[in-house]
């Protein structure tokens, strides 16, 4: 296929790296949330958005408007997350998911749609879920229930376990593969 986009296969694999680089922060994520361990949760959330970032920034779409709003959304969610940092404030936090996972929706969609990674469409469409149903929790002041807990600690794992099967898949295609579904 010719193209004028310049993006030789060294960006496909960096894009490819932040995959992997996300999934780790997933990966540390959901081990620390099931354990309650507050620092490496922290820690993995880090991750997770220099994954999502370095994903989003070398990301190949046809439509720069595409990745001009996932790259937005990631930024903004990372600029709210710093803020975190400073302000301990949960709604912050949860305003900073909400964005790097709107842009990450995004990414794993592009891929559900070029490439037919059925895990690509779950995970696009449980990402609005979570930041909704973490909304709620919050409002209802629920997040430190048991219960909740336990349930939220298997959606995470179940979210990571797609997370691998999606990375496999992105790994294991070659390099440099075109959208199958292009306009």
């Amino acid at each position: 296929m010719e193209t004028d986009i310049y993006y030789p296969k060294t960006y496909d694999i960096i894009y490819r790296s932040g995959y992997v680089i996300g999934f780790l922060g997933i990966l540390l994520f959901a081990l620390s949330y099931l354990f309650s361990n507050w620092q490496g949760f922290a820690f993995g959330i880090s991750v997770f958005y220099l994954g999502s970032l370095i994903s989003g920034i070398f990301l190949l779409v046809w439509k720069k408007e595409v990745k001009i709003f996932i790259l937005s959304c990631i930024i903004l969610g990372i600029i709210f997350g710093t803020g975190f940092l400073f302000f301990r404030n949960p709604e912050i936090l949860i305003i900073s998911m909400g964005f790097v996972l709107a842009g990450l929706a995004g990414l794993y969609g592009k891929e559900a749609h070029c490439f037919h990674f059925i895990e690509g469409w779950i995970l696009t469409w449980s990402f609005p879920f979570l930041i909704f149903a973490n909304l709620l929790l919050y409002g209802l002041k629920l997040q430190n229930n048991d219960s909740v807990h336990i349930i939220f600690s298997i959606i995470y794992l179940v979210i990571m376990l797609l997370a691998l099967s999606f990375l496999i898949k992105k790994l294991r295609q070659p390099l440099m593969q075109f959208c199958q579904n292009q306009d």
